[in-house]
């Protein structure tokens, strides 16, 4: 694990103006090989003045910086150990879309846990404002195989964040809502990334309902047609590659309608699946969620979730049937807990057939057409 000088900077302020005790015995040692914490394993023995047995603010500095390091790699190796996704300078997270909103909230929420990040937007510019040694940036288009199969090589786990951005800018939703989420299934099964977390938009499998009718005609003056329609098909072209593939290391975030507050706190927040209800949910929130749903790793493969805020929470349509509880989640105290239990696709479709509809997309072109 390589850390760089700004960001070693950054711990001056917590050694500058106390000395330690020469450790003598092995606890460093042994910490950097058990479950003790890091701040624990390191932690200083303060003194008022200087005494002959003290270290200097070069050696303090330097253990500090060891242990620092240690509880950064070892909660990574932890976490991969456990069936989680870690990541590396060689194998970092890569986010696809991340000059978005939900992309750049991505990005630091994995750079602010010490995670490896690739941030890729279509230019391959920088998105932070303060820059992190965890974070490298790279070209990608969603739009293009090619583009992607470069930028993906080697990552841990992808998040899909991108969506449509107009015809001038980007593409519209066929092309990065449908085509975009395709290409970014192939290319991380064949560069064999262990997980994929697509964010898509909850009420994608009911054309009938407001929150779907609504954004279909609203975004078609900024972006393009059929965003909604684009979505759903995208998810149904990634669920048949991958079920072709033999493999679930997919999930889908399929967020309400989104705002620029502050977090609401897991606690507040409704995760059910079925596509029945749909709210408001900040993109913070979107962000912390699709986060915690890569780094829980096989936990979540396969699965399908809408995410939404309790406030206002509502049925996309007033006569689908009540979901049984073991498809709502709520009330949790993190947002990984919040994930706990969720059903895979195949499941659902085996003991909920009735909640499911197969539907996917209208006026959409075929893959083969969209390839062509």
């Amino acid at each position: 694990m390589k850390l760089c000088l700004s960001s070693l900077l950054l711990l001056a302020p917590l050694v500058t103006g106390y000395t330690v005790r020469p450790v003598t015995s092995s606890r460093n040692t042994r910490a950097l090989f058990s479950h003790e914490p890091a701040a624990r394993a390191f932690e200083p023995f303060m003194q008022a003045d200087a005494s002959s047995d003290a270290i200097s603010r070069r050696d303090l500095f330097s253990q500090a910086i060891v242990g620092v390091t240690a509880s950064m790699m070892f909660s990574q190796v932890a976490n991969a150990a456990e069936g989680g996704i870690g990541s590396s300078p060689d194998s970092p997270i890569v986010v696809l879309g991340a000059g978005g909103k939900v992309g750049k909230l991505c990005t630091e929420i994995l750079a602010n846990k010490g995670l490896y990040v690739r941030a890729t937007t279509r230019s391959g510019r920088s998105i932070l404002e303060k820059e992190s040694p965890f974070v490298s940036y790279a070209q990608a288009d969603v739009t293009q195989l090619e583009s992607l199969e470069n930028s993906v090589k080697g990552a841990s786990g992808v998040i899909f964040a991108a969506s449509a951005s107009g015809k001038k800018k980007g593409g519209e939703p066929v092309a990065v809502d449908y085509l975009g989420v395709y290409n970014a299934a192939k290319a991380c099964l064949d560069q064999k990334v262990s997980k994929l977390v697509v964010v898509s938009a909850a009420t994608a499998t009911r054309p009938d309902s407001l929150g779907f009718k609504a954004t279909n005609y609203f975004v078609k003056f900024v972006y393009g047609d059929r965003i909604m329609d684009s979505k759903i098909a995208g998810e149904a072209a990634m669920r048949d590659l991958y079920a072709s593939a033999g493999s679930k290391g997919y999930a889908v975030v399929r967020p309400g309608g989104l705002n620029d507050k502050k977090s609401v706190g897991s606690a507040k927040v409704h995760v059910s699946q079925g596509d029945v209800y749909a709210s408001e949910i900040s993109r913070e929130d979107v962000a912390l969620v699709t986060v915690a749903t890569l780094l829980k790793g096989a936990a979540t493969d396969g699965v399908t979730f809408e995410l939404n805020q309790e406030e206002g929470l509502a049925k996309a349509l007033k006569d689908l049937p009540d979901p049984p509880a073991e498809l709502v989640h709520a009330g949790a105290p993190s947002f990984d807990a919040l994930l706990d239990g969720l059903l895979t696709d195949e499941q659902i479709k085996k003991k909920y057939s009735s909640l499911i509809n197969d539907f996917r997309g209208d006026g959409m072109p075929s893959l083969e057409e969209l390839l062509a």
